[in-house]
C-alpha cells in the first residue's frame, strides 16, 4: 500500500479493484487460453472490454496481462489507460459492490466465494446491509467516500434498515470481538453515519492481520519472503496511523472535505434534502 505511492494513488483515483473467482477465471481461460495467476491483473473498461497493454511482457512478447506475468503496472502504464478511456460519469451504485450473504450452488461448487472468505483475503471489515438501502448510500458522493473501506454484503431485504459492521477471525489477535458496529441509519444524520463507518474501519485497521503472515506460513508464498520485512514494516505503519486516528481510507486525500460537510451537495442527492440533517 505504501511502497509504490505513484501506482497506488492512480489506482485509488481512477480504478475500482475486482477479484476474479474460479468461474470468472474460466471465462477468461476460454477467451485467452489461461487463468490469471497470483499477482496477475487485467484492466477492463466499465463495460467489461479489455484494455490491452501497449507494452510487452517481461520476455518481450505482446500481452493482455499486467503485473507478475505481464507488463509492469507502472504509473506510466496507468496514465496511458486513463487517457485512452476517460471518465464519462460520476455515477456510483451500492448494487455494484454488494456480495451475497449466502452463495448459490453451481456446477463444481458454490458461487461466489463466501463474503467472509473474501473479507479475510482482502483484510477488510465487511458491512451486512439489512432492510432498505439507506438514502446516504444511494448518494454517489457519500458512497464514494466509504465504498473502499469495506466488503459490502446484502442481507435480508425486509424489516428495519441496519448496517452491521463485522470482521472475520482469520489472523486476528485473540479475544478481539467480531462485532465492530451496529448502525441504524434511519435514526442517524449522514454526518453521524459517515463518522461511525470511519470509526469502525479505524478500529479494524488498528489490529488488521499482517499481510506477510501468509508468506511466512505458506510454503507456496516463499517466493515473496524476501519482501516480508518490508510488508511487515508497512503494516506496522498502517496500524500506527490507525491508532493515531490519521490513517486515510483508499481514495481520500489529506484536507479533503467529507461530502456530508459540503455546503453544495450534488443536486438531487439525499444529502441536500431538509431532513438530511448534519
Amino acid at each position: 500500500m505504501l511502497s509504490k505511492q505513484d501506482v497506488y494513488s492512480r489506482l485509488a483515483d481512477h480504478f475500482v479493484g475486482l477479484r476474479f473467482d474460479w468461474e470468472q477465471g474460466n471465462h477468461y481461460k476460454q477467451k485467452f487460453g489461461f487463468i490469471l495467476g497470483t499477482g496477475d491483473q487485467l484492466l477492463l473498461t466499465p463495460g467489461g472490454d479489455l484494455i490491452r497493454s501497449e507494452q510487452p511482457d517481461k520476455s518481450g512478447k505482446p500481452t493482455v496481462l499486467y503485473g507478475r506475468h505481464g507488463c509492469d503496472t507502472t504509473a506510466t502504464v496507468l496514465d496511458g489507460a486513463v487517457k485512452k478511456h476517460p471518465l464519462k460519469s460520476q455515477a456510483l451504485k451500492l448494487d455494484w459492490f454488494l456480495w451475497p450473504q449466502i452463495p448459490s450452488r453451481r456446477p463444481g461448487g458454490h458461487y461466489p466465494v463466501t463474503h467472509t472468505a473474501i473479507a479475510g483475503y482482502a483484510r477488510l471489515p465487511y458491512v451486512l446491509v439489512e432492510g432498505a438501502i439507506p438514502p446516504a448510500l444511494e448518494d454517489a458522493a457519500f458512497l464514494r467516500w466509504h465504498v473502499r473501506q469495506f466488503i459490502w454484503v446484502r442481507g435480508r431485504t425486509n424489516g428495519e434498515s441496519r448496517l452491521l459492521v463485522r470482521r472475520v477471525k482469520d489472523g486476528l489477535k485473540e479475544n478481539l470481538p467480531s462485532e465492530l458496529a451496529e448502525l441504524r441509519p434511519a435514526t442517524m444524520s449522514p454526518k453521524a453515519l459517515g463518522q461511525s463507518l470511519d470509526a469502525a474501519w479505524l478500529t479494524y485497521m488498528k489490529d488488521r492481520p499482517l499481510t506477510a503472515r501468509g508468506y511466512l506460513e505458506n510454503q507456496h508464498g516463499k517466493w515473496m519472503r524476501g519482501q516480508a520485512s518490508q510488508m511487515t514494516a508497512e503494516d506496522d505503519e498502517i496500524r500506527t496511523r490507525a491508532t493515531a486516528g490519521n490513517l486515510l481510507p483508499p481514495g481520500r486525500k489529506t484536507g479533503e472535505m467529507a461530502p456530508y460537510l459540503s455546503r453544495n451537495p450534488t443536486p438531487g442527492s439525499p444529502l441536500e434534502k431538509p431532513n438530511a440533517r448534519l
